[in-house]
């Protein structure tokens, strides 16, 4: 067989490529997507700013008559973007050489493109999981039923979020749900049928699709996690816009294990005395007759010092702001000598799923340049600049091809997404 990939090399490798990179992608192809072009280079920085959407509050009146009333106040605000690391794969380019010769380029590609997918759904997993700001279910109960799933969709309803909704649940919790669907009625394509002959999960179940992801991530929770007595040692400021760019809150806890009381990342506060609210009429949020409390997941944690004091900035605006109640969230403002719960159990490792909003966090992809060599192409295709690169590595005495991925990550609105577990 004629070698055709000296004449065909981007035409022949990204068309092998994409397909293979695409197939592999979960959490990611569920979110907000963008290339960036123009406004951001790979020399632009470390952050992107994205713009937040604004909101407002209505008026009743028996008249009409608003003469005097507070109009609505537009305040910008922006959420911060992390550019990440470039993802890049090298390969010899004498190994594509022969699997050209030998028609197995498919073999040799199909590999590159679903590590380089892995490893962006495992940083959206991550990223989401450490910026989570709801939690539903317990983080000691595993998901063993639909209802555990379907609780996350409700919520995400109750807090007035619109769009698809999504859970992307841990492979071991879709054997259990697997299970679980054998009670549900079989016939031509019904749900059981689904998930034993396909090996996967129900889709649009309970409100929102259901996805299998390997790229969970764990956490291990703090020594004070579930052990009480915890309060808030100072009143934080909880205006719009002191937290509107950031959607983040720092808070002194006080009361913990002195010198040696650990408040991790991934562990989440619970504030039992601040009711979340709709995000649209801003009613309180709650469920069975018992309000839903305000939580927030550790994104900086530590240990308490000798007074048992430590301060701690978590992911979740608890915004109480008479002056633009239209971005309140919460009922009350957090206030000093709050009782605030550590979820969970000291020192345990958890893996949560995850449930969220398709705008709850975005992916970004840089839009990479071509670089000066023998051949060098760049790909836009599903929000995504791949560029695949081949040069000479004249120490080595050798040809290289290499693939780039330049990502970047934002959350949108930790409210719009939470860590997901079982129930009693």
């Amino acid at each position: 067989m004629t070698n055709t990939l000296n004449k065909n090399f981007s035409t022949i490798v990204l068309k092998k490529f994409l397909p293979a990179f695409s197939s592999n992608l979960v959490i990611s192809k569920s979110i907000d997507r963008q290339l960036l072009k123009g406004e951001i280079n790979p020399s632009t920085g470390s952050s992107i700013q994205f713009k937040r959407p604004h909101q407002y509050v209505t008026e009743r009146t028996t008249d009409g008559d608003v003469t005097g009333t507070t109009k609505n106040q537009l305040t910008s605000a922006t959420a911060t973007g992390a550019i990440g690391n470039y993802i890049t794969v090298r390969v010899e380019y004498s190994q594509l050489e022969q699997a050209v010769e030998l028609n197995q380029l498919d073999e040799i590609l199909a590999p590159i493109g679903q590590k380089m997918a892995n490893e962006v759904d495992s940083e959206c997993a991550q990223r989401m999981n450490d910026n989570a700001a709801l939690i539903s279910g317990l983080p000691d109960q595993a998901i063993g039923q639909w209802s555990d799933v379907a609780s996350g969709s409700v919520f995400l309803k109750d807090l007035g979020v619109t769009g698809k909704n999504f859970a992307a649940l841990d492979p071991w919790s879709t054997k259990d749900l697997a299970d679980a669907q054998g009670g549900l009625s079989n016939g031509s394509d019904s749900l059981v049928d689904k998930a034993w002959e396909e090996a996967q999960i129900s889709s649009n179940f309970g409100g929102l699709k259901g996805l299998m992801s390997n790229g969970l991530h764990s956490f291990t929770s703090g020594t004070e996690a579930g052990v009480g007595g915890v309060t808030l040692g100072a009143t934080p400021i909880v205006t719009y816009s002191a937290l509107k760019d950031t959607y983040q809150v720092t808070v002194a806890l006080t009361g913990l294990t002195a010198t040696t009381g650990t408040v991790n990342v991934g562990d989440m506060l619970q504030f039992d005395a601040t009711t979340l609210l709709n995000q649209q009429n801003k009613s309180s949020l709650f469920n069975g007759g018992v309000s839903i409390p305000f939580t927030g997941t550790v994104i900086t944690g530590g240990t308490a010092d000798g007074s048992g004091d430590l301060t701690v900035v978590i992911s979740g605006a608890p915004i109480f702001d008479a002056s633009n109640p239209q971005y309140n969230t919460v009922s009350r403002a957090i206030t000093s000598g709050d009782a605030v719960t550590i979820l969970g159990t000291a020192s345990t490792i958890y893996k949560p799923s995850l449930f969220y909003n398709e705008m709850a966090f975005g992916l970004g992809s840089v839009e990479l340049p071509k670089l000066h060599s023998i051949d060098s192409s760049v790909v836009n295709a599903e929000g995504f600049s791949i560029r695949v690169h081949k040069y000479s590595d004249g120490d080595a005495n050798k040809q290289m091809v290499r693939f780039d991925l330049l990502p970047s990550f934002c959350v949108f609105n930790p409210f719009m997404m939470g860590k997901l577990y079982g129930r009693v």
